[in-house]
Formats: structure tokens, C-alpha cells, sequence
């Protein structure tokens, strides 16, 4: 059985990190995996607890601060020899980087590693400082042997090659729960943002069509849950929101909680799901609440558009147009039948296009390729 060694720079539970989870669940009669994480990540104990072999090592991102760039090439290569090292010992064959801004794959291919290397791009390229998004590409289709696109979205931002494949994430998880069903007679609608807490996810823009609409509605309800991975920018950022919610005499009908485990139970506890970030290359958030039934409203950044069909399974908005997510929200929040019948035809919709057997046929015809 071949090993993949993922290497995955998230130090929390990110969309990006589960993908790469549940692809290594979902192929692990196929191939053995192998993981790669920072030292202190969260994500260590979850891909323990399922079964994962795992290594810590200290990763560092490029970043724009001059102690990232100090200490970025001397970090890259240390991390390369003990990469050397587990590669050797695990007998790995292949070998895939989470996001194509990790160079420790085109390193390893640099000094001679000779099994393939897999580059995912999670990220929209243009959603990077320029130069640093033309570098990463250019090193990622020099030493990659396979590049796959999430979506059609990052796919269009890449250069025309060979090498680049489009793979949707599989949109499968595990359903303990009944499905949704919409009660009629209850008064509240409960709004639900799932995203950690870091600017350009767009919690903002919600809170602010929030404002407005609730003059209009008052049933409306809004529950802020995400991560802060322990930065104290993330931080002033949720501790902004609330402040606003504050200064618009909101407090009480808008709640701020962590991620929870049980994702599925909060997902099918609200009403409607927003997600109105600055760019998504898929969004897992909105294929999950998708998967479970709910109706979602998002931004027209990338991914959100290849998994909602507007009008049928959600709504689409411009980024940061607070008045068509206002809108929005009303329109929805006014009729039960018709998020019900969205909720029902998205189920249906993402577990179609994005289906297990879809992915496990594409990844599989990639490496034999």
C-alpha cells in the first residue's frame, strides 16, 4: 500500500485541514497517510484520536513581518532534513502539500526526492500579495507532479498546464442527527455564521445587515461560532463585533461561542447560514450546511458560486453589498416553505455533484496518470 505524507501548515481545525482529513478517511483502503503538522496545532490530537500517524514539526509561513522573513530560510531547510528523514523511515511514496504557498514539497523535489509530488491549491491565488502568489505558482509548477484546483474558480486563476486537475472536495460527513425539519410555528429564525474569527471571512458584513434587518424582523437571531487560533488580532476583531452588537442594543439576540464538535447539531439548529467572506476557493462551510439541508447566502468569491445554485439552493450576493444581504436575510427569514424546499434541493444538490465515488475516481485516475 503506497503512503501519502500530507503536510498541513493549519495550527487549528481549518476548512482546508478537514478536507485533507476526510480525503485521508475516505482513501485509507487505498493508501496509508501520513501527517505533518505545526508543532502545537490543534489538529494533532483529532488525527491521533482517528488512527493517523502524525509528526510535529515547527513550519513557518512566508509572512510580512521582517522575524517571518529572518528566520523563514534557515526554519525551511531544518524542516527539510527532518522531512528527509520521516520520508525515509515511512517509506513514503508520495508526498502532498495542503496549499501551494508550503514550499516543503518543491524542497524535498529540489534535493532529489524522487517520489511525486501532489500541490493542492486551497487558496485563490489572487486573493495573495502578487509577487508572493506568482512565486509560489511558478515554484509549485516547476516540482509538482500534479496540481489540483478545488474549484473551477482557483482553476481559472492558474496558468494553462498539464499538470493542474480539477478536483472538487468530496462533500460526505458523518449524519447522526434527523434531518432538518422546519417548524412552522416557531417565532425565531435563527441566523447561523460558522467561520473563524479572521478579517476577510466577512463576520462584519453580517453583523451590519444584521442591523438593519432586524428593524424589519425582529425573530431574527444571530450566532456568531469559530476559532481565534490564539491571535490577539482575531481576538479585537470578535471582541469588535460584539461591541457593535452591543452599540445597536443587539447583544441579546446575538451570541458568540466557540467551534463545537458536534457541527452537524449546531448546523441543523439554525435557519439560514451566511457566509460573506472576501474570497473562498470552495468553502467547506457552505457545502456542509448545504449537505445538511440548510439554506445558505453567500458572496459571489470563488467557490460559494460552484456550490449554491442561486435562487435554488441559497442566494447569492456581491462582496461586501450589506443592503443584498439585508435583503437577503428578509426574504428568506419570511418564508419557512421556502427554505425548507432550498434546504431539501441543496441536500440533494451537493451529495450529487460532489460525491464520494466522483472523487475517489479523479484522485485515483490522477496518480495513474
Amino acid at each position: 500500500m503506497e503512503k501519502i505524507l500530507i503536510i498541513d501548515s493549519s495550527v487549528d481545525f481549518t476548512g482546508a485541514f478537514k478536507a485533507a482529513l476526510q480525503q485521508s478517511e475516505i482513501l485509507n483502503e487505498q493508501y496509508s497517510f501520513i501527517f505533518i503538522v505545526p508543532t502545537g496545532s490543534n489538529t494533532a490530537n483529532i488525527l491521533k484520536q482517528k488512527g493517523f500517524a502524525v509528526y510535529e514539526l515547527p513550519l513557518l509561513e512566508i509572512g510580512r513581518s521582517f522575524k517571518k522573513l529572518l528566520f523563514y530560510i534557515p526554519r525551511l531547510f531544518n524542516n527539510y532534513r527532518q522531512i528527509k528523514n520521516i520520508v525515509s523511515k515511512e517509506q513514503v511514496s508520495i508526498i502532498q502539500v495542503n496549499d501551494f504557498y508550503n514550499l516543503l514539497g518543491a524542497t524535498m523535489k529540489f534535493f532529489g526526492y524522487k517520489g511525486r509530488l501532489i500541490t493542492y491549491v486551497r487558496l485563490l491565488p489572487a486573493s495573495l500579495p502578487k509577487p508572493l502568489s506568482r512565486f509560489w505558482v511558478g515554484v509549485a509548477q516547476k516540482y509538482s507532479n500534479y496540481i489540483v484546483a478545488v474549484s473551477d474558480a482557483v482553476k481559472n486563476q492558474l496558468p494553462a498546464s498539464d499538470k493542474t486537475i480539477l478536483i472538487y472536495d468530496p462533500v460526505s460527513f458523518t449524519e447522526n442527527h434527523p434531518i432538518k425539519i422546519i417548524d412552522k410555528n416557531h417565532a425565531e429564525v435563527k441566523l447561523l455564521y460558522l467561520a473563524n474569527f479572521t478579517r476577510g471571512k466577512g463576520q462584519e458584513h453580517a453583523m451590519a445587515a444584521f442591523v438593519n434587518a432586524y428593524k424589519h424582523n425582529p425573530t431574527l437571531r444571530l450566532v456568531f461560532a469559530g476559532g481565534d487560533f490564539g491571535l490577539e488580532k482575531n481576538k479585537v476583531f470578535r471582541q469588535e463585533l460584539k461591541a457593535t452588537a452591543k452599540a445597536n442594543c443587539l447583544d441579546k439576540v446575538t451570541s458568540f461561542h466557540e467551534f463545537v464538535q458536534d457541527v452537524e447539531a449546531l448546523i441543523k439548529s439554525a435557519d439560514i447560514v451566511l457566509n460573506f467572506s472576501e474570497a473562498e476557493s470552495f468553502s467547506m462551510t457552505v457545502a456542509e450546511a448545504s449537505y445538511y439541508g440548510l439554506p445558505v447566502i453567500a458572496t459571489r468569491c470563488g467557490g460559494p458560486e460552484e456550490i449554491i445554485i442561486n435562487g435554488e439552493t441559497g442566494l447569492l450576493v456581491d462582496k461586501g453589498a450589506i443592503n443584498q444581504m439585508e435583503s437577503a436575510i428578509l426574504t428568506l427569514a419570511a418564508s419557512s416553505s421556502t427554505r425548507e424546499k432550498m434546504g431539501l434541493t441543496a441536500r440533494l444538490q451537493v451529495r450529487t455533484k460532489f460525491s464520494v465515488t466522483q472523487f475517489k475516481n479523479q484522485f485515483q485516475k490522477m496518480l495513474l496518470s
